[in-house]
């Protein structure tokens, strides 16, 4: 399975929630690492 690089994505969405939600809906669920990824996207977009 190809890794997804959301923050590459051209879907971003100007809410950072949805973004977040679109983000972890690509990520394997056992890819911890995918998932902080997100999490990292949605916390740098509310500083």
């Amino acid at each position: 399975m190809k890794k997804y690089d959301f923050k590459e994505s051209n879907c971003v969405t100007s809410d950072p929630v949805e973004s977040y939600f679109e983000c972890i809906s690509s990520c394997d669920i056992s890819d911890g690492i995918c998932i902080s990824q997100c999490v990292e996207i949605l916390r740098d977009d509310e500083t």
